[in-house]
């Protein structure tokens, strides 16, 4: 027991010992680094000092830039020596801490163009609370692409086969003759009411209708604001009881040159005496006003030859009016216009009191099952204008 007591208390002796030896020579070996850094801060203090410092000279004497990579010490400068943000003294000769980044930067005292300096801290002696830092180098803002990004391809927009265009409302200007020059008036066929058509002022506004195997048609609806409420004869409405009137306004519009309107039609038929007192039109209206206007009407009756006499009309680019019965267009009666027929022999109408039913395409067994029984030719009436070649 006695010996092992000996054994560590002499282990403990070595242990201290050599603790001691490690702390002198630590102590030693820091003494002497700091005098070789006091030498060296005196050398370059001296340097400095001296004057300006010249750049390493190359082969051919180009100027090669200061190397400040390998330095680890500490630069101390004199008392009295001015210092520059980031540490270096502003001397003429000495670089700026800038050169290098993409944007040199010219010091206003030298015209040597400044290169980048030591992070190293600088100490001075006689203020130590002060440490100059290095002035940070702001990167180089990166210009975003100007690229112009695409705009996205719309999809083509699925277009119907019967398209609605609003009509202008004002006519063709006419050419200006010269004064005393009288304007010579139109030519009207028998029948036709020219005083009328002279008179008539410019329309307002409808909207054509086009399709393949149907007329251009210039549409009107009879319950349109600007008209609706307006009165056809002595009491009515043309909302209410003025289909044969649009409807006739429809066919001169779209067979003629003459562009007329449901008020300007509702006139002249009172006028003419084809207004019957709450229930509409007299029969008549249609073969009336065809002849007034211009153009050629044929009554087609409802029987086993209707079906043909009709489509053929409306493949040779003719209209037909014809007066509905109860059904898809009324429930009591109402005039429509037969405007043309498709390629697979379905019936486009222009009702003037349905857009619906004016962009639906008929079965002819339709319409001509729900025609009513008419006076003066009817219920079919086939209308031309002789004018134009078949």
């Amino acid at each position: 027991m006695k010996k092992k007591k000996n054994r560590l208390s002499n282990l403990i002796k070595w242990e201290l010992v050599c603790l001691v030896a490690v702390t002198l020579l630590v102590t030693g070996l820091i003494r002497w680094s700091e005098g070789r850094v006091g030498s060296a801060g005196e050398g370059n203090t001296k340097q400095t000092a001296s004057g300006t410092v010249k750049a390493q000279e190359g082969p051919e004497g180009k100027d090669l830039e200061p190397d400040f990579t390998a330095s680890t010490e500490r630069i101390t400068p004199r008392p009295g020596d001015q210092i520059q943000a980031g540490g270096a003294k502003k001397e003429e000769g000495i670089p700026s801490p800038t050169q290098g980044t993409e944007n040199p930067v010219q010091n206003p005292e030298s015209s040597i163009t400044s290169t980048p300096v030591p992070t190293k801290e600088i100490e001075n002696p006689q203020n130590p609370t002060s440490t100059p830092r290095p002035t940070p180098t702001k990167k180089p803002e990166s210009t975003p692409s100007q690229a112009a990004t695409p705009a996205p391809t719309k999809k083509p927009e699925n277009k119907p086969s019967q398209t609605i265009t609003p009509a202008p409302t004002k006519k063709p200007e006419s050419t200006p003759t010269p004064e005393n020059t009288p304007t010579p008036k139109p030519e009207y066929a028998d029948g036709m009411d020219g005083e009328f058509i002279d008179s008539l002022g410019t329309p307002q506004s409808g909207e054509w209708i086009t399709a393949d195997g149907a007329v251009d048609t210039l549409y009107y609806m009879q319950t349109d604001s600007r008209w609706g409420n307006k009165i056809y004869g002595g009491e009515d409405t043309i909302a209410k009881y003025a289909c044969g009137p649009t409807s006739m306004a429809i066919v001169v519009s779209s067979l003629t040159d003459i562009k007329i309107d449901p008020v300007q039609m509702s006139g002249w038929a009172f006028n003419k005496g084809y207004w019957y007192p709450k229930s509409g039109s007299l029969h008549s209206v249609v073969n009336g006003t065809a002849k007034a206007f211009g153009l050629k009407s044929e009554g087609v009756g409802n029987d086993a030859d209707t079906q043909k006499k009709v489509t053929n009309a409306l493949k040779n680019g003719d209209m037909v009016v014809v007066l509905m019965g109860k059904g898809h267009f009324t429930k009591g009666g109402h005039f429509i216009v037969l405007r043309g027929i498709t390629a697979e022999g379905k019936i486009l109408v222009a009702d003037c009191n349905s857009r619906e039913n004016t962009m639906t395409e008929w079965d002819f067994e339709t319409i001509q099952s729900e025609a009513k029984w008419a006076s003066d030719g009817g219920p079919f009436w086939i209308i031309r204008n002789p004018n134009i070649m078949q």
